[in-house]
């Protein structure tokens, strides 16, 4: 990776005093080098962000942003250079030091500053990190390659019976990465019939040969073995004494395995070693043709909320799910049915040659409990739910393809109406698939054909009743249908992944809105929803950043909604990603709230600055419950400092509670319903002409 030129070598400088700055830029430019400017710690993150410095000078103490939470951010961004950031501190500030590097900094710099040591520091800060980079891709790509050739290297300090070995050599001798492991720690593993091959192997060199090379096989906790070949140079002292081998493990499995393999592989799935879905057509087929007299079920399943399952417990753990389901239908389905995994999370079951529709039924009933039960992974229990389709031969299907087909189309419904349930075939799910798959289709059409609409629904002050925002709402108006609900197309937007081509539609569309409402001397605020694939974009900030930069709506102005779930979902990380959000200036606020599981540890962590009481607690307001959980949303809200938002507010008498208990922003139909941005440019007037009167 070849050094840069000083003159392409860009340097950020955050700095709040104006002389200190202009100097620094000014040493830095006789020097060759390209400086950027910043007076304050949040507009050098959005530097940062638009311009890739390649070394970031930053003041510590700063107004807005100071500079340790902006080098934390920084830090948080950008994870794949090792960028350079170098403090800017008093000489005696021993504590700022040691923050600044808790925070990310490389390196200080002292105030008052040495202008000629300056550009030395900056000369060799660059030059680290160069090499740093170097190392860094030096270092992938031998894991990579280590990775590609199953290769892992150990050494064994005999002397100190001591052994230490790759992260790869460990997981081949199915041990745990640790410090002070014994050799025969190591090889514990090692078959009983092969450890005798390696003993030998050892007693070799303690005769003066120099060389190891022998191949045995491991077994791990659950019965799987693996084949290695294991090579190692023996090193000597001067008196002849052995003091240590050193040398590579290599996994064969595959090599041994090959042509078994191949075969096994065609016809099963390697996660879980269950049927593949070829193979399950097949063997439907096969017993069709055999045994044309008996009546037969094909049934398909498949986990409810699997995401939700892979995003907590991540994607090592989820496999471990997948391979706790296919062991337990094994053990709970009867010796002559036949299982397979069809993909992903999808499950199938061939039911042979059952007497009449109860005994299926009775068979059904038992295979949902049994799989009701706890899963036990991690060492925790985990409840997990199915939503099950079954196809019966000859009614409702004469071949494997119908019957599949026939149970995915009741599977599928089968989840639509809520899952953790089972649906038999009916002829009449036909037209509802069709009808779902045109309404797909229709949907990917919508956003080339401009049929996605933005909706704006006023918010209004509790107290003056003038208007103070909106909330921007999609919706889909299509050629022939008409008006789309939102409940029919956003589910599948969010299925399908077009939800995030929407919601950045959404994003720029109404932040153009709002900026003409600005100009026009309507300084609203715009809350704008971000879906759950929207959030989870890891270049959602670069995302906000790019609209920011493209309309000149003040940031402070826009209101970035997720759901309460939503933001507890992944709470450190998504706590990351909403500081990255704030940095930008925009507010953050937690849509539906009282409806999802808030920590209230993670609530107070969380960089939010409002709070939208879900609707359903607004209707409720009759109820003494509904009271006293509105009650408790609002003291909760005052403790945090937060704005509190009262979703669907309709009557006089919900007013009169709200405003009595200090709720600061009203939205509901009683205010106005969603409405093109044309019709609240009326209803804008139409306040106005009322506020004049």
């Amino acid at each position: 990776m070849p050094v840069p030129n000083n003159d392409e070598i860009k340097i950020l400088i955050v700095e709040d005093d104006q002389v200190t700055r202009l100097t620094l830029a000014k040493v830095l430019q006789k020097s060759g080098y390209q400086t950027l400017l910043a007076e304050n710690g949040k507009v050098g993150i959005q530097a940062f962000m638009e311009h890739h410095p390649h070394l970031v000078l930053m003041d510590v103490m700063m107004p807005i942003t100071h500079g340790f939470e902006a080098t934390h951010t920084i830090r948080e961004l950008e994870k794949s250079r090792a960028v350079p950031i170098l403090m800017l501190t008093a000489l005696d500030d021993v504590s700022s030091i040691e923050e600044a590097f808790e925070a990310g900094a490389t390196d200080f710099i002292t105030k008052p500053i040495n202008w000629g040591l300056l550009v030395q520091r900056v000369k060799y800060s660059l030059r680290t990190a160069n090499i740093e980079d170097q190392l860094r891709s030096s270092q992938a790509q031998l894991s990579y390659a280590q990775k590609l050739a199953r290769l892992g290297y150990w050494e064994w300090d005999v002397q100190e019976n001591l052994v230490t070995a790759s992260n790869s050599a460990y997981k081949m001798f199915a041990v745990p990465a640790q410090n002070d492991m014994t050799f025969e720690q190591f090889t514990q593993n090692i078959m009983d019939k092969d450890k005798l091959i390696v003993r030998q192997a050892i007693a070799d060199t303690l005769n003066g040969q120099t060389s190891i090379q022998v191949s045995f096989r491991v077994v791990n906790a659950n019965g799987d073995i693996t084949h290695i070949e294991f090579l190692g140079d023996a090193n000597y002292s001067k008196k002849g004494e052995l003091e240590k081998i050193t040398g590579s493990a290599q996994d064969l499995t595959r090599l041994h395995k090959a042509e078994t393999l191949l075969q096994y592989q065609s016809t099963h799935d390697s996660l879980t070693s269950l049927a593949n879905r070829n193979h399950f057509h097949e063997v439907i087929t096969n017993h069709l043709t055999d045994f044309p007299e008996q009546v037969s079920a094909v049934l398909v399943c498949d986990i409810d909320r699997f995401k939700q399952i892979n995003s907590n417990l991540g994607q090592e753990l989820g496999d471990e799910v997948l391979r706790s389901i296919a062991q337990r239908l094994n053990r709970i389905t009867r010796a002559n049915d036949f299982n397979a995994r069809l993909g992903n999370d999808e499950f199938a079951i061939l039911i042979r040659n059952y007497k009449n529709s109860a005994e299926l039924t009775q068979m059904l009933n038992r295979l949902h409990q049994d799989m009701a039960t706890p899963f036990k992974v991690n060492q925790q229990e985990l409840y997990i739910s199915f939503s099950s389709g079954i196809a019966t031969f000859p009614d409702d299907g004469k071949n494997a393809e119908q019957l599949l087909n026939n149970a995915n189309m009741a599977r599928a419904q089968a989840k639509s109406r809520g899952g953790n349930q089972y649906l038999y075939y009916q002829s009449d799910m036909n037209s509802e698939a069709q009808d779902a798959l045109e309404l797909e289709n229709s949907l990917r059409q919508a956003i080339k054909n401009d049929e996605i609409r933005v909706f704006y629904q006023p918010q209004v002050d509790v107290q003056t009743e003038k208007p103070t925002g909106a909330e921007a709402l999609v919706r889909w108006i299509h050629p022939k249908r008409g008006m789309i609900s939102p409940a029919s197309f956003i589910p599948l937007a969010e299925s399908t992944g077009m939800i995030v081509e929407i919601g950045e539609y959404v994003l720029r569309e109404s932040i153009k809105q709002a900026e003409k409402w600005y100009h026009k001397g309507y300084p609203l605020h715009i809350g704008i929803n971000l879906s759950g694939r929207q959030f989870a974009q890891s270049d959602l900030v670069n995302t906000v950043q790019s609209v920011l930069t493209d309309f000149k709506l003040p940031a402070n102005l826009i209101d970035l909604e997720i759901t309460e779930s939503l933001a507890m979902g992944e709470g450190e990380t998504n706590i990351n990603t909403l500081k990255a959000l704030k940095a930008l200036g925009v507010n953050i606020a937690i849509d539906d709230f009282g409806t999802g599981y808030s920590s209230l540890a993670y609530l107070h962590s969380f960089p939010i600055d409002t709070l939208k009481i879900d609707r359903s607690f607004i209707i409720n307001l009759e109820t003494k419950e509904g009271q006293a959980i509105t009650n408790t949303i609002l003291a909760l809200a005052k403790g945090l400092n937060l704005e509190v938002v009262a979703e669907g507010v309709e009557l006089d008498e919900q007013v009169e509670f709200l405003r009595e208990k200090k709720c600061d922003i009203f939205q509901g139909f009683k205010y106005g319903r969603p409405m093109p941005a044309d019709d609240f440019d009326d209803w804008l007037l139409q306040f106005a002409a009322i506020s004049k009167k």
